[in-house]
């Protein structure tokens, strides 16, 4: 298992390190271009447009990060609204899609229409060449961090990282309750975390500061902690009780759990509740299909669909969507893309050499 985390782990900082190489600018440009344009139409005319354009493209590729269940979801409710359109899902972690597209557009092969990852490859795509910047008339209802000026982030939403528990194993008034807690001897060989939690030692350090999370972080790694990669993987094996706590459970997956009767419960962390790079939608700089990646977009964005983003427990971007899972009042420390972007392979390091502690 540590080989492969390792595996994984030298991929995401091999990605940082070697971004694609950048595309010439009349190429970024077609795409964004022809958005651009359609972008100047009233909004009958410009939504008309997209629509013919997209009939004679007759498909969209989408590689997803999201689940193959709610990738599915929203398939099915797009082709019902436009039901000339066939979208082709390839579904995959963020890693493993982002190495793919790299790898794609390094040899010229042009396959992707959309993707979401996670806001932290943000600087490689764009360094890359490899998305554009599209301008969705539903950016103007989004929650301040969840976009950028520029027109290249459009966020969908973030999540929160919760204290989940197996309520077969952990008592409720045993459990802890501060991240400072977690350092307690009682918890050590005890909790599990994402082998790829580098978001989560962001925030941390984000919060206390650099000497303090640092600090925080290298004690935790002394914890003896469980490591897993991937949100659904972790969860169902602390449903089978692999293992009592998981430290950041998404708040998607543990609402959902717990929704069928799964034996999990899950509180906020104090002082604050991490989460997650905003995970934003993207164009490609040579889609095939750009008029139906548009419209793509722009229904993702919509607020039925975010709605029903919300019902499956995520944090959603738009402003006039409320939560399920709800930090209320709580602080929530959301890790910046343009800060970390930018010290993304050191962030990877200091996970692997704080936390995970990779031989």
């Amino acid at each position: 298992m540590r080989s492969l985390l390792f595996c994984s782990a030298f991929l995401w900082a091999s990605l940082l390190y070697f971004p694609a190489p950048a595309l010439s600018a009349a190429a970024e440009k077609s795409v964004e271009e022809l958005l651009d344009n359609i972008n100047r139409l009233p909004s009958s005319e410009r939504h008309k447009g997209l629509i013919e354009g997209a009939k004679k493209e007759g498909e969209l590729v989408w590689y997803s990060t999201m689940n193959r269940q709610h990738s599915s979801e929203f398939i099915r409710e797009f082709e019902k609204e436009h039901p000339y359109i066939k979208i082709r899902l390839v579904n995959a972690g963020a890693v493993k899609t982002m190495a793919r597209i790299v790898s794609e557009y390094r040899a010229k092969a042009y396959l992707f229409d959309i993707t979401h990852i996670r806001g932290l490859f943000l600087s490689t795509l764009r360094s890359g060449g490899i998305i554009v910047r599209y301008r969705s008339p539903g950016r103007e209802f989004l929650r301040r961090d969840f976009v950028d000026r520029e027109g290249y982030f459009n966020g969908l939403f973030t999540q929160g990282n919760l204290f989940v528990f197996n309520t077969k194993l952990v008592k409720k008034e045993d459990y802890p309750r501060s991240i400072e807690e977690l350092l307690m001897p009682k918890w050590r060989g005890r909790m599990a975390m994402d082998a790829e939690g580098y978001d989560w030692l962001a925030a941390l350090i984000d919060h206390y500061g650099e000497e303090k999370g640092r600090a925080i972080a290298e004690k935790l790694g002394r914890q003896e902690l469980s490591f897993r990669q991937g949100g659904t993987l972790l969860a169902n094996l602390l449903v089978a009780g692999e293992f009592p706590m998981l430290i950041d459970g998404y708040n998607h997956i543990s609402y959902g759990l717990k929704e069928t009767g799964a034996p999990i419960d899950y509180i906020f962390p104090e002082p604050y509740v991490p989460a997650k790079t905003p995970t934003p939608v993207w164009i490609a700089a040579h889609a095939p299909h750009p008029h139906a990646a548009a419209l793509f977009v722009d229904f993702l964005l919509s607020k039925k669909v975010q709605e029903m983003m919300a019902h499956q427990g995520r944090w959603v971007s738009r402003r006039d969507v409320p939560y399920q899972v709800d930090p209320g009042s709580r602080t929530v420390q959301m890790v910046s893309p343009i800060k970390w972007g930018e010290r993304n392979v050191e962030l990877v390091e200091l996970f692997n050499k704080l936390i995970y502690r990779k031989d």
